[in-house]
C-alpha cells in the first residue's frame, strides 16, 4: 500500500514537474518571441530612422547642388551680360567717334543736304518740319534754299545724341523719315547685335 501511494504520488509529481516544465518553456518561448518582435520593431524603427536621416541628407545635399549650380549659372550670366554690354558699348564708341569725326569733315554738308531732299520726296507734300543738330544749325539758310521748302520749318533738336544728320516729320500727313545719325547708331546696335550673337532672347 505505501509502495503504491510512493508510486502514484512520484507519478503525480512527475506530471506536475513536467507540466511545470512545459509551462516554464512556454513562458520561455513567449518571452523569447515578445523579445525577438521587440528587438525587430527596435531595429525597423533605428533602419527607418536611419533611411529617412539619409534621404533628408540626399535632399539637403541636392538642394545646396543645385542652389550652387543655379548661383554659378545666375554669376556666369551677370558676368556675360556685362561683358556683353562692354563690347556693345565698345564698338558704339568706334561708329560713334566715325561719325563724328565725318561730321566735321568737308564732305558733311554736302551730305546732310542730299539726305534732305531724299527725305522731303519720301514724305511727300504737306506741311514739313526738318529735324537736325543743334550744331547743324548753321546750315539752315542754306537748307531753307532747297526747292519744295515751302510749307516747311527747321528745328534743332534737343536730343543730345541726335548727333547729326536728319529727321523730316510730314505733319500733314503724320509720317516721318529718319536719317539721323541717332538713328543710324540704333539700327547698327540691333544689326551688330544679330549678327554677332550678342542678341539676347
Amino acid at each position: 500500500m505505501d509502495n503504491n501511494f510512493t508510486e502514484k504520488l512520484n507519478n503525480f509529481t512527475s506530471l506536475v514537474l513536467k507540466d511545470a516544465s512545459a509551462k516554464r518553456d512556454r513562458i520561455f518561448e513567449n518571452i523569447e518571441k515578445e523579445y525577438e518582435e521587440r528587438m525587430d520593431e527596435k531595429e525597423t524603427e533605428i533602419l527607418k530612422s536611419a533611411y529617412e536621416s539619409i534621404q533628408q541628407n540626399i535632399r539637403s545635399s541636392k538642394k545646396e547642388a543645385n542652389d550652387r549650380i543655379r548661383q554659378a549659372e545666375l554669376d556666369s550670366r551677370k558676368k556675360l551680360i556685362i561683358r556683353r554690354e562692354e563690347i556693345i558699348n565698345e564698338v558704339m564708341k568706334l561708329s560713334q567717334n566715325k561719325l563724328i569725326e565725318f561730321i566735321k569733315s568737308d564732305k558733311y554738308e554736302e551730305w546732310l543736304i542730299e539726305k534732305i531732299k531724299k527725305a522731303l520726296f519720301e514724305v511727300g507734300k504737306g506741311e514739313k518740319t526738318v529735324i537736325i543738330s543743334a550744331d547743324d544749325i548753321a546750315f539752315k539758310e542754306k537748307i531753307e534754299q532747297i526747292p519744295e521748302m515751302s510749307e516747311i520749318t527747321v528745328e534743332a533738336s534737343p536730343e543730345r545724341d541726335f548727333l547729326g544728320g536728319v529727321k523730316i516729320v510730314n505733319i500733314s500727313r503724320r509720317i516721318s523719315v529718319d536719317y539721323s545719325f541717332k538713328e543710324m547708331l540704333s539700327q547698327q546696335k540691333r544689326e551688330f547685335l544679330q549678327s554677332s550673337g550678342l542678341a539676347l532672347n
